[in-house]
């Protein structure tokens, strides 16, 4: 249950929660970096890790990266006995939950084109359709042929993914001086320029999860605080490397964009 995992992590010492406000820019001063909502500054730190998922590319340090939005909306069945039996999470193109206080959850459509948060009766018929295809044996114990969609409950929300479906974790750069500095990438991709790349100091990303967030995102905390602390890394290098925020700059350069 997310919303529960959320706020048992929230509720950590050392966790402070601000809730109410918007952060609407960012501004590095004297080595901090400045949380503003307009002229009010929510909060300062020496190290800023933006996880908001798309709604980073608001700020001027991030806007380059190509975060997109997927929209998903999941249904709410209600459990009877003979569904209540289901102890574990079954995932094949989609997933139902055990219950949890009298509700499985089913899900998750993909929409690809659709900004509308408003959970459809048509998603919530695939979602249906979904179900029958990942056990129809517990499609039958959930009775689905008699569940009306029009009558069920869910929630919509927005997936956040990269082109190559990797997800966006590590320190940012400053946009314009890494396009200047590695310029002759683009002339020839087999250069190794010797200059430093220019780091916005402090200042991290996690986003662009997609489907998986639960999975990778605590692992992409761990691996950012590996970078902080110079501590050895909690995954293989290369796969560190793949997630690098860097990597579509680059990429860019070597394609002449």
């Amino acid at each position: 249950h997310p919303p529960a995992l959320c706020r048992l992590l929230a509720a950590h010492p050392s966790i402070d929660l601000l809730t109410h406000s918007e952060a609407l820019e960012l501004r590095r001063h004297d080595d901090q970096w400045q949380v503003l909502a307009g002229q009010q500054e929510l909060t300062r730190a020496p190290v800023l890790v933006l996880a908001a998922a798309a709604e980073i590319c608001r700020f001027a340090q991030s806007a380059g990266l190509p975060l997109k939005r997927i929209r998903g909306q999941i249904s709410r069945l209600p459990a009877n006995p003979a569904s209540s039996a289901l102890r574990t999470v079954v995932c094949a193109d989609g997933y139902v939950a055990p219950p949890r206080d009298g509700e499985h959850t089913l899900g998750a459509s993909f929409d690809f084109h659709s900004d509308d948060l408003t959970p459809s009766v048509a998603e919530h018929a695939g979602n249906l359709g979904l179900l029958k295809d990942i056990s129809s044996d517990l499609a039958e114990r959930l009775q689905a042929d008699q569940l009306d969609p029009a009558q069920l409950e869910g929630r919509a929300a927005f997936r956040c993914t990269s082109p190559d479906y990797l997800p966006i974790v590590g320190p940012l750069a400053d946009a314009e001086a890494f396009a200047e500095r590695y310029a002759v990438l683009a002339k020839d991709a087999r250069q190794v320029p010797q200059a430093p790349c220019p780091w916005l100091p402090g200042l991290y990303v996690n986003s662009g999860h997609g489907s998986r967030g639960l999975i990778t995102a605590p692992l992409s905390g761990e691996l950012i605080a590996a970078w902080l602390e110079g501590e050895p890394l909690p995954l293989p290098r290369a796969v560190a490397e793949a997630c690098h925020p860097n990597r579509f700059a680059l990429r860019r350069l070597i394609r002449g964009e």
